[in-house]
């Protein structure tokens, strides 16, 4: 008699079974449950004569702790193949790893529903069971629909179709669906969903980067003559270090829109796509962009905002307002009824479009002796412009921009000095800061018969700082300090140098124009702060 004992992998187990199992097929609806990656090895024993791998009694080594997988449907196509590797070798907020490309990549060969998820079952893997019970059919649906980490892309169609991914992903398991409703797509629908693929993964792994960020603006991207809308909504357990725990997005032909939560607080942006007429040139956007970023900063300083909330509010406010897919139209060759601005006007306005933007920081009670004084921190920005008249010599233009900074914290009597808040009377050495700002730009052009009657820019800043100081938990000052300025400013001789230097081709007249429309653009800006309105700027043409 001979005994040959060999150790073998479950892949090698499964091919040496494999003349068998191919005999009943599992179909596509069913459930089938395999070994996870981790799997033991198998122990094949041979008693006798020398037989074939077919014909060897195989074993599967008992294990009251190894995981086994139980698949929706039977795991053949490639997604689920990226779904047993996720599972084997992610954790379960890294789980989406490619998933969301794969998903809409399938779209160039098919475009039919498609649902799959795998749930990890705390079972003996020599007998995982041959059904699905009850409880995994509700893990199953709790995956698709209200997983720890929730991921849900819909989009609308211009042929009235709504395609809809949903990705959820927990630590029992990872699931996938997609659906396809409402009309039939075209073969420009397919290819424009694939287009979306890479930056729909570049969403997700954005979310699940450390530390996490928005990555967004992929998504804005796309042609609203094939696409009408794409709405983008995530839900992650987070682990409270600069986390993003929620983020709805949408964007469609006339607007685009985030909102992004986090333990740190809120942003939110709103931009209005529909008024390409003010729209600036990219050197003109980018100038503006870089200002708003450097007041994003200066707020966030000021009110000692968190750093994690300033910086995701700044991901959102430039992803939202990067590439509008549009252009403004052009003088003298735009679209009837459009009322195209010319180079003067444009140096009045942000070239940015209008939108509404706000950070709101969560509160705290950091001072338990009392603690009715919160820390808090919030800020809002917007801008909104009107473009009117019967026809481009007889229009009015209006733009407003406005900013708002509220805010209150604890600091200690001396920078030098550490802050450490409790119950005790020794522990009250401190100052209770409230802020409270404001500042203001308002522009108005207006043309009679071509000839332009006003160009006025209106500045205004305010800022209030009150400083509550206690000593021993005494309030033993209270001071409030206020500022504020206000400026006007008659532009109208530095556009008139605009439109005669663009008459002549000398170079001086070039640097003149240049000139004016630097020094008008410098004045039709939010003002950092009320000195700096105090500061005479000369708006004469040199």
């Amino acid at each position: 008699m001979i005994f040959n004992l060999t150790t073998v992998s479950p892949s090698v187990v499964s091919a040496a079974m494999g003349s068998s199992r191919a005999t009943s097929p599992v179909a596509a609806t069913d459930s089938v449950s395999s070994p996870a990656a981790a799997a033991p090895a198998a122990v094949s024993v041979t008693l006798g004569q020398a037989t074939t791998s077919a014909e060897a009694q195989t074993y599967s080594m008992p294990s009251r702790t190894a995981p086994a997988t139980v698949w929706e449907q039977r795991p053949d196509d490639e997604i689920s193949s990226l779904m047993a590797s996720n599972i084997a070798y992610r954790s379960p907020g890294s789980r989406f790893y490619g998933l969301g490309a794969a998903m809409l990549e399938r779209f160039a060969a098919e475009a039919v529903d498609f649902s799959q998820s795998a749930t990890v079952q705390k079972t003996s893997v020599a007998n995982p069971g041959t059904g699905v019970s009850a409880l995994q059919t509700a893990m199953q649906s709790q995956l698709h629909t209200d997983a720890d980490n929730q991921i849900t892309l819909s989009i609308r169609t211009a042929s009235g179709a709504t395609v809809e991914l949903r990705l959820g992903s927990q630590d029992e398991g990872l699931a996938v669906q997609v659906k396809v409703s409402g009309a039939e797509l075209t073969e420009a629908e397919r290819a424009a969903l694939v287009q979306l693929s890479g930056a729909f993964q570049e969403a997700i792994d954005g979310l699940g980067a450390v530390p996490p960020r928005l990555a967004l603006k992929g998504l804005a991207v796309f042609d609203p003559a094939v696409l009408s809308s794409v709405d983008f909504k995530a839900r992650i357990e987070t682990d409270d270090k600069g986390a993003i725990d929620a983020v709805e997005f949408h964007a469609d032909a006339r607007s685009r829109s985030v909102s992004a939560t986090g333990p740190s607080g809120t942003v939110k942006v709103d931009v209005d796509v529909s008024n390409p007429a003010i729209l600036g040139n990219a050197a003109q956007q980018a100038q503006a962009m870089a200002r708003y970023l450097q007041q994003f900063d200066a707020a966030g300083s000021r009110g000692r905002g968190d750093t994690a909330l300033v910086e995701m509010f700044k991901d959102a406010f430039t992803q939202m307002n990067s590439d509008y897919g549009v252009t403004a139209p052009v003088e003298g060759r735009a679209a009837p009824g459009v009322l195209a601005l010319n180079a003067g006007d444009h140096s009045l306005l942000s070239g940015l479009a209008d939108f509404s933007a706000s950070m709101v920081q969560a509160s705290e009670a950091s001072n338990p002796m009392r603690p009715e004084e919160l820390d808090t921190f919030s800020y809002q920005v917007s801008q909104s412009t009107s473009v009117m008249g019967r026809d481009p010599r007889n229009r009015t233009i209006h733009q407003e921009q406005q900013a708002q900074l509220s805010a209150s914290y604890h600091r200690p009597l001396s920078p030098e000095l550490s802050l450490f808040l409790t119950l005790a009377k020794e522990s009250q050495f401190y100052e209770y800061i409230e802020i409270d700002d404001e500042a203001k730009v308002s522009t108005d052009v207006a043309y009679k018969d071509g000839v332009r009657i006003d160009a006025s820019v209106e500045q205004s800043a305010r800022q209030s700082t009150r400083v509550q100081r206690y000593l021993m938990g005494k309030l033993e000052s209270d001071t409030t300090f206020p500022s504020d300025a206000t400026r006007v400013a008659d532009v109208r001789a530095l556009l008139k140098t605009v439109e005669q230097a663009q008459r002549s081709r000398d170079p001086e007249d070039a640097r003149r124009r240049d000139q004016a429309l630097a020094t008008a653009a410098s004045l039709a800006v939010l003002p950092d702060d009320p000195a700096a309105l105090k500061r005479r700027v000369d708006t004469t043409p040199s």
